[in-house]
């Protein structure tokens, strides 16, 4: 990332999708297109309790996003970010901002995933 590029979410503002980057612990980078919402200048992301996403932000909180397609394209700049794992009790107000945000989609969704076996990671600025 070049000097002249801030941290600033503001790079996924308007877009249904962004590509989140974790690392693996070899350090190879892993991105995966996922919805988000904003909450308190931060993103969250709703995703499985056993994810591959979940399961290396546990080695390492360190991430990078941009705006993307729903195939993974990405459409613009790249920001640094650090990411966790919130507490179940967080999820739910989480979940309610998708549903106004994402409406059917994520009903579908929520159809076809329990509750308890998701997670919210919040990614906060460097």
């Amino acid at each position: 990332m070049s000097e002249d590029q801030a941290n600033d979410f503001s790079v996924v503002e308007g877009h249904k999708y962004m590509s989140l980057t974790t690392f693996r612990k070899s350090g190879k980078p892993v991105s995966t297109p996922v919805w988000f919402v904003e909450k308190n200048d931060k993103l969250c992301v709703w995703t499985q309790l056993n994810s591959g996403k979940g399961k290396r932000l546990r080695h390492d909180s360190r991430v990078t996003l941009a705006p993307c397609t729903m195939g993974g394209k990405v459409t613009g700049p790249t920001v640094e970010g650090i990411a966790r794992i919130v507490s179940p009790q967080e999820k739910e107000e989480v979940r309610l901002l998708l549903l106004a945000k994402y409406g059917w989609m994520q009903r579908l969704f929520s159809f076809i995933h329990r509750h308890d076996e998701m997670m919210v990671l919040e990614i906060a600025d460097r």
